[in-house]
């Protein structure tokens, strides 16, 4: 009798050393969860900033880029007016020289 009831006392106790182990292993996973969505999260953070990182500077690349083409095409400008104000000169001559003429 008194083996039996040392039996039944040491399922018992097994049982329940069974249940502790899996209420240990069910917060265990949890915490393992909430970090793994943390680091989730940070990962998606970094992203977001490398993305935003990355479009400003290309943002100011492309500023900068439209800067100097717009500097070049003024430079243009000024360069064929300057290389056609002594050509319409030349041609109101002709023109004046040809109206006093007739």
């Amino acid at each position: 009798m008194q083996l039996i009831k040392q039996i039944k006392d040491a399922e018992k106790q097994a049982h329940e050393t069974v249940d502790v182990a899996k209420r240990q292993a069910i917060e265990i996973l949890e915490e393992v969860n909430v970090q793994a969505a943390e680091a989730q999260k940070q990962s998606q953070q970094k992203r977001i900033e490398a993305i935003n990182a990355a479009v400003s500077q290309a943002e100011q690349e492309g500023q900068s880029q439209v800067d100097q083409l717009n500097a070049a095409g003024q430079k243009d400008v000024v360069a064929l007016k300057a290389a056609s104000v002594p050509k319409v000169d030349a041609c109101v001559e002709k023109v004046l020289f040809r109206l006093q003429q007739v």
